[in-house]
């Protein structure tokens, strides 16, 4: 995590040095690419970190609090933003590249032993994907879990994909598309502050169907929404639904994946959920042009819904303490 920090400052400072020194475009897809490389890395790193740092009765309370922190950042960041570009123009990159090295710094006060690992490279990587792979498939309760949650998010894509649209095409331009992210994230912000509470009186197993479900049903009802004021409130809805069926399966995996493997595990969910939500998008996209938004995104609520209520019949979906 430390390296990915590290790396990520590097290639976030060489942007604006690129831009001065004229180099091509090319270079600076390939410097946003090794950044994203880096966060690809850092994101299942992180989740298989949490649970070695919190008791076992507090982590689905930790994770709440951790992905809510996360929504505040993304916002107050792109706020922020906005302050520095208009403030000192290019250096809002070192000022972003500065906080990765903040985080370097942050994560290397915490003390964890940790049993060497092989050098890294292509063919360390390559083993590692088939052990995760390998794990999520033999241990049942994850390999039920990561089906059953890869068929549910199928929704999300389409979602994030055809929402700007919606906004842009049926209530107004940048103006509401930004209250519309704010409203989400407000919603996600919300649920994770009432999760921790969930926690001690549902099992999560079930919180994650409710939270599947919840969030088909309001995309069916976005569908329908007729007023931006409505929408708003509905995605309010959508954030905490969202999280509500996140932040449980999320826990849900680090408990019932064992200790070794979880950095493999997350980084192999975190690849299959990226190579179904892919071909999702560009289907969403070109449909969209010929059936419409609205009926994409009723139909993507129809499937999360359809999927959470087969859930809410699978004890080892269901009934996961």
């Amino acid at each position: 995590m430390v390296v990915c920090d590290v790396g990520r400052a590097i290639v976030v400072a060489a942007l604006p040095a690129a831009f001065w020194l004229g180099l091509p475009l090319g270079v600076m897809y390939a410097l946003v690419f090794a950044a994203t490389s880096f966060s690809a890395v850092f994101n299942p790193a992180r989740l298989a970190l949490t649970p070695d740092l919190l008791e076992h009765d507090e982590l689905g309370r930790g994770n709440a609090l951790l992905i809510a922190s996360d929504r505040v950042v993304d916002v107050a960041g792109s706020l922020l933003a906005g302050v520095l570009v208009q403030a000192v123009t290019v250096l809002a990159f070192y000022v972003d590249a500065a906080s990765f090295l903040l985080s370097a710094f942050l994560l290397m006060q915490i003390g964890m032993s940790r049993e060497p690992r092989s050098t890294l490279s292509a063919a360390a990587i390559w083993k590692d994907a088939r052990d995760g792979l390998r794990v999520i498939r033999n241990v049942s309760a994850l390999w039920t879990n990561t089906v059953f949650s890869l068929i549910a998010q199928l929704s999300i894509p389409v979602f994030n994909s055809l929402m700007p649209v919606l906004i842009f095409k049926a209530f107004g331009g940048a103006t509401e598309y930004g209250i519309a992210e704010g409203a989400f994230a407000l919603g996600a912000v919300a649920a994770g502050l009432l999760l921790p509470a969930a926690f001690q009186s549902m099992h999560k197993g079930r919180l994650v169907v409710l939270g599947f479900a919840a969030f088909g049903l309001v995309l069916l009802v976005i569908a329908r929404a007729n007023d931006f004021a409505t929408l708003v409130l509905l995605l309010v809805i959508a954030g905490v639904a969202n999280m509500l069926s996140f932040i449980p399966n999320v826990t849900i995996a680090q408990e019932i994946t064992p200790p070794t493997y979880r950095a493999r595990v997350f980084g192999a969910r975190i690849a299959l959920l990226n190579l179904t939500w892919l071909p999702v998008i560009f289907v969403s996209g070109a449909l969209g042009d010929v059936i419409g938004v609205t009926p994409l995104i009723a139909i993507a609520g129809a499937v999360t819904l359809v999927t959470a209520i087969a859930g809410a019949f699978i004890p080892a979906v269901r009934d996961v303490p």
